[in-house]
Parts: structure tokens; C-alpha cells; sequence
């Protein structure tokens, strides 16, 4: 799949993230901008995991093997597949393929997103506010991605999307 312009992402997920928003309490601009954020606005959601979501041992569900990166601070972790290791800083750089979880649809992603904030108890600050920037501040604050940039990338789409939704 290419990457989208905002306006497409807006078409083709809007409605599914206001579903989450209903049904969950997340907001829709949050859904929106992790997933474009964690998927390349499209272009990497391979069986529609907008958010890399990985399948561990104990996922019963639809599951997939993909190549990626990981970071750890051993050299000894394990992996199905491990092309390289390779010590980068104090940390070790991993070229790997592991299992992601699959979906049907969108919606079964944003709906498995959901439910890995909500079951899971270190995020649920985040539920405590209804502004979308803070309840993204949280959910990082909480150790939900290691990128430095992340909460600058992920707000910048969230403020892009708000001008969107509420100039209409």
C-alpha cells in the first residue's frame, strides 16, 4: 500500500476511530494519529496491524512471521528467526523476524489496540483526560514506544487532524 495523504486517512479510518472513541474512551484523534504514526500513514500495516502489535506465545489469534528491528540491552534474547546482532551504543540492535498479530479489517486492529490499553493496568492514567494530546502523553509517559520522537511525531498528526475535523 502507498502512504495516504491525511485527507485519505481521514476517509478510510475516521469512522472506526470514532467507534473506538464511543466504545472505549480513546480518542478518535489518538487512534488515528498512532496508526498512521506506527504504520507509515498505511504503507507498513501488513494484514491491517496499524500499530505493531506483536503475537507472543500466549496469542491465540491470526498471527504472522515479518522482518523488523528490535533494541534490547542483551545480546542472548530469542527470536524465531535472528539475521544479525549487532551492539549499537549500550544497547544491541536486532534484525529479526517475529510474530505480528493479523486482522480482517481495520476496525479488528483498532478494536485489539483498544483492548491492549485497556486490560493493560500502566496505561490507564491515560483515561483520566479527554484531551487527546495528554491522553497520547500518558500512554508514552507509560512506556508504549521507545522512539525519543514519538510524542513530537504522534501530537504534530493529532494538531493536523484537529485543524481538519473542526474546520469543517
Amino acid at each position: 500500500m502507498s502512504k495516504m495523504t491525511i485527507h485519505e486517512w481521514l476517509q478510510h479510518y475516521y469512522l472506526s476511530a470514532r467507534s473506538i472513541e464511543s466504545r472505549f474512551g480513546i480518542p478518535a484523534e489518538v487512534t488515528l494519529a498512532q496508526s498512521a504514526w506506527e504504520s507509515g500513514w498505511g504503507r507498513s500495516a501488513p494484514e491491517y496491524n496499524f500499530f505493531g502489535i506483536t503475537a507472543d506465545g500466549t496469542y491465540t489469534g491470526k498471527r504472522q512471521l515479518l522482518k523488523t528491528t528490535e533494541y534490547h540491552s542483551s545480546p542472548n534474547v530469542k527470536y524465531p528467526i535472528v539475521y544479525s546482532v549487532e551492539k549499537v551504543g549500550n544497547k544491541y540492535k536486532y534484525s529479526v523476524k517475529r510474530y505480528f498479530r493479523a486482522y480482517n479489517n481495520p476496525l479488528e486492529s483498532f478494536e485489539d489496540y483498544a483492548w491492549l490499553l485497556i486490560l493493560n493496568t500502566r496505561y490507564w492514567r491515560a483515561f483520566n483526560t479527554k484531551d487527546p494530546i495528554q491522553f497520547l502523553t500518558e500512554v508514552a509517559r507509560a512506556g508504549y514506544a521507545t522512539d525519543p520522537n514519538y510524542i513530537n511525531g504522534v501530537t504534530s498528526i493529532i494538531r493536523s487532524i484537529q485543524k481538519i475535523i473542526y474546520s469543517t
